[in-house]
């Protein structure tokens, strides 16, 4: 629209220029040959071509317009007027009133000429515009004004998201008004069908119109989308479109890759408050990812876009805020496409207001589905069922032809990239398994005859199981299987009956089709993760880590023998459980037993073992937690997840060595990831390994530039080696690029510190606490400043702070024990206090500390053998005698 209007004033500029030009010619020249356009007919009613008379032409906008009184010839070609057609010289004996007179006609004629091109130009733009696309199929008119040339995109992707759960597919238990506008002013696609039903794989699919044979992403985490794909963002980036995306949720971080071809990308997950990773739980409300994606259009100004909106929010658990909590009650999965059908609305909202509905197109997209206990399966990930594989398809395109139109014929995801590249008039790469759905949006063609390929490969993945593939071909769905399966979609859209017995023969043929289809896509493919052998290397790295055991390939070069994923699905279902019972009661042991009776049945399952061990993590029985990733490593000795949460235990027992080989390891598997070198700075600064932890940090914001903890940390090594004035300018830098960067505001109380301004110290202490609600050990240094200024209340209150934010910190406990013995009260509390310290580190440093309160207590009330009792055993750790040899 902006470039229109930026043409529409270049010719209106031009013709105030002639007309400039025009009303400063003088009315009396030498005469001159006539040069202008044949169009502007200046010779006078006469004129001789060969000894003919003149041709007759019809008059124009370009035409020259007469001044009847002198016949004088006015065009906008900048030329000479001859003498013959200027007032005759006699016209000075009667004086000027003629040449006055003259000009004023010519004045009056240059300002009806410029009138009207002005109308002609607003005229044509108010006219819509035939298009033809660069495959040469009609699209119908463009908004008047509108070209190819002036096109955006906005691609939003629900995350999980049924088809049938939406009401303009039909579904009467939901309001979905803005989807549902979408269908009426563009294209519902009824059967559109995923590659996968995981997020990375499908979106990884969807921006390079590849399936997931080719493009090599088979899974979530481990996998990354190869730098030499050329994503949709980097076609449209090349061309000048200004990029963004906003996802939300961790699986779609740019650590992944998929990141390619935007400029700006909003992923920006603080993995630090998460005790150990896992990938499914790490996301943010749709209503932040929203906010991100209307600033940043606000910030474009006249630029062409191609932005991305990524909505999680329908993914489990289930928790749509209000007022669609209470709207659905019951219902809380339906409740969340609701939410996020409110957070499209406004998304097409700031497109209205600012009158970029006309030349914007907009695609929105499940990428895959929920299986809401259908096949026993009650979320997505395992099956390849129509629950999880039917998702939803609207494109709203600006074209006239497209509106309110319903497709039957069977799409996919990786249609997308090539269909979106010729609605913005841009022609798609040959090699591509995508293909254009322009001639089902206009109506050229009621069919395409394209089959869907679609996958599950986690069951192989994550439980040692067999994966599953489908082809669905018109009203034909085969899933090749250990026992195969087939079905007549028309007939049975819910897949009740398997009808391969008695329609073999077509089972077998499409069968085959998968095959080959299958074959000649993977060629080029990286291979799949799980069938990595370990090298030598490897194995090195995983026995410092603690791993001495043999290793079991995670997968078998082929699918025979394998378990049936249909005869598992109780235990999958029960493993689910598990870990929704973690998620919604901490407290509770009902996880960790249901994850031990998965084994019991399968100790084959790879994510039962690292399930259990991130449940003894978070109970902080590290050691426990440990020996389950082992036996996790043994059945996939390259499942990245393993090895970090591993070295995360080894971490908090203290056994640095181990923990350093861990994040070693990870950093072979994935050595692009910056957030895991800045973890390894940190034990490397904690070991006094300064120099090795700054090539660390540096190679991370090589990686990563906009990463903050790095910077923060940087500012950490220059606090140590005592230049203050450097590390004010690292941490401050970290906080300009993140002002909610972990330890920031910590690391700058710690320099008010050294240098000396307690105040200030406690200011940035009590920052740090508003900002992390979990910053224990900011509390428990704000109580040892609060001793140095006297304010006892004040420690008393941040002791307590730092024990509710971690139970589990005996230093906390020791030292409020303490305090009350100074303060000579709440002595049974000092008590308790003391016992639960020591409890927690019996060997700590102040583990000394702990038992002198308790000696001086019971000396206090008279309990004398009591005391000397807690007294020698303080002294005793204070004093260790030295071994005799």
């Amino acid at each position: 629209m902006f470039s229109l209007l930026a043409r529409e004033y270049t010719l209106l500029a031009n013709a105030v220029h002639s007309w400039k030009v025009f009303a400063s010619w003088p009315l009396s020249r030498p005469a001159r040959p006539l040069s202008c356009s044949p169009l502007c007919h200046a010779e006078g009613p006469r004129s001789r071509r060969r000894g003919r008379a003149p041709r007759r032409r019809r008059k124009t906008a370009a035409r020259s317009m007469v001044a009847r009184r002198d016949r004088v010839a006015l065009c906008l070609c900048p030329r000479e007027v001859p003498e013959s057609m200027t007032p005759r010289a006699n016209s000075r004996k009667t004086g000027t009133a003629p040449v006055r007179r003259t000009r004023r006609a010519v004045f009056a004629a240059a300002g009806l000429a410029a009138a009207a091109l002005v109308a002609a130009v607003f005229w044509l733009r108010s006219v819509p515009r035939a298009v033809t696309s660069v495959n040469g199929e009609p699209l119908g008119h463009l908004p008047a004004g509108v070209g190819t040339a002036d096109l955006n995109l906005l691609l939003v992707t629900l995350d999980t998201t049924r088809a049938d759960r939406i009401h303009a597919y039909g579904f009467d238990g939901i309001e979905t008004p803005n989807l549902d506008r979408l269908a009426r002013e563009g294209v519902l696609f009824e059967q559109a069908v995923s590659p996968a039903p995981l997020t990375l794989p499908a979106h990884s699919s969807i921006f390079t119109g590849k399936l997931p044979p080719a493009h090599g992403v088979r899974d979530n985490g481990g996998f990354f989308l190869d730098e030499r794909e050329t994503t949709l963002a980097e076609r449209l980036q090349s061309l000048g479109f200004t990029t963004g995306g906003f996802v939300g949720a961790y699986v779609l971080d740019h650590k992944w890759g998929i990141s390619q071809g935007f400029q700006t990308y909003f992923d920006d997950f603080d993995l630090s408050k998460y005790q150990s990773l896992s990938l499914g739980s790490i996301d943010r409300p749709g209503n932040e990812v929203a906010d991100k994606a209307l600033a940043w259009l606000d910030r474009l100004g006249s630029s062409r876009f191609f932005g991305w909106v990524h909505f999680y929010d329908a993914h489990s658990p289930y928790d749509p805020p209000e007022p669609f909590k209470s709207r659905y009650a019951g219902h809380p999965y339906v409740g969340e496409i609701a939410f996020v059908d409110s957070q499209v609305g406004r998304l097409l909202s700031y497109l209205d207001t600012h009158d970029l509905m006309r030349n914007t197109v907009i695609v929105v997209m499940g990428d895959h589905g929920e299986s809401l206990g259908e096949h026993g399966e009650g979320t997505h990930g395992f099956f390849v069922y129509q629950a999880t594989m039917h998702v939803p398809l609207l494109i709203r395109a600006p074209y006239d032809v497209t509106a309110g139109r319903r497709v039957s014929d069977t799409v996919r995801s990786v249609d997308i990239l090539p269909t979106a590249l010729e609605l913005l008039g841009v022609k798609a790469p040959d090699k591509l398994e995508g293909t254009s759905l322009v001639p089902l949006m206009t109506g050229a063609k009621k069919e395409l005859g394209l089959a869907a390929y679609s996958e599950a490969i986690y069951p192989r993945f994550h439980f040692g199981w067999s994966d599953l593939r489908a082809l669905t071909a018109g009203r034909y769905k085969f899933v090749a299987a250990p026992r195969p399966e087939l079905y007549d979609l028309q007939q049975d859209p819910t897949e009740s009956r398997n009808i391969y017995p008695e329609r073999q023969a077509l089972g077998d043929r499409l069968n085959q089709e998968l095959i080959a289809l299958e074959r000649g896509m993977s060629a080029d493919a990286p291979p799949p993760r799980a069938a990595v052998e370990v090298d030598p290397d490897a194995r090195a790295r995983l026995a410092a880590l603690g791993y001495v055991g043999t290793f079991v390939s995670g997968a078998t070069p082929d699918r025979a023998g394998l378990a049936d994923p249909k005869d598992k699905i109780q235990l999958f279902n029960l493993m689910t459980k598990a870990r929704e019972t973690a998620r919604h009661d901490k407290e509770s042991d009902e996880g960790l037993h249901a994850l031990e009776r998965v084994i019991e049945q399968d100790p084959r399952v790879i994510d039962a073992w690292f399930m259990l061990g991130n449940e003894y993590y978070r109970r902080h029985a590290y050691l426990r937690a440990i020996d389950q990733y082992k036996r996790a490593l043994e059945l996939k000795p390259d499942y990245d997840l393993v090895v970090i949460n591993m070295a995360n235990a080894y971490r908090a027992l203290g056994r640095d060595q181990e923990a350093m080989a861990g994040y070693r390891r990870f950093m072979e598997l994935d050595p692009g990831n910056a957030q895991i070198r800045y973890e390894a700075a940190q034990i490397l600064i904690d070991n006094g390994k300064l120099a090795d932890a700054q090539a660390q940090l540096t190679r991370a914001l090589e990686l990563e530039p906009k990463l903050a903890a790095a910077r923060n940390a940087l500012g950490v090594l220059a606090l140590k080696r005592g230049d203050l004035a450097g590390a004010d300018r690292e941490i401050r830098a970290a906080i300009a690029e993140k002002p909610d960067v972990r330890l920031a505001h910590y690391n700058l109380a710690l320099l008010a510190e050294q240098q000396g301004d307690l105040q200030r110290a406690i200011a940035e202490y009590k920052k740090e606490i508003d900002l992390h609600a979990n910053s224990y050990k900011a509390a428990f240094n704000l109580g040892r400043l609060y001793e140095r200024v006297g304010d006892r209340s004040g420690q008393i209150d941040a002791y307590g702070r730092a024990i509710g934010m971690n139970p589990s910190f005996a230093e906390g406990h020791l030292f409020l024990a303490k305090l009350y013995l100074d303060l000579e009260q709440n002595f049974d509390e000092a008590v308790r206090l003391a016992r639960k310290g020591l409890e927690l580190a019996p060997d700590s440093e102040y583990a000394p500390l702990g038992h002198y309160v308790i000696a001086d207590i019971y000396s206090r009330r008279g309990r004398r053998a009591e005391a000397e009792h807690e007294a020698a055993r303080g002294r005793a750790l204070e004093h260790p005698q030295k071994p005799r040899h």
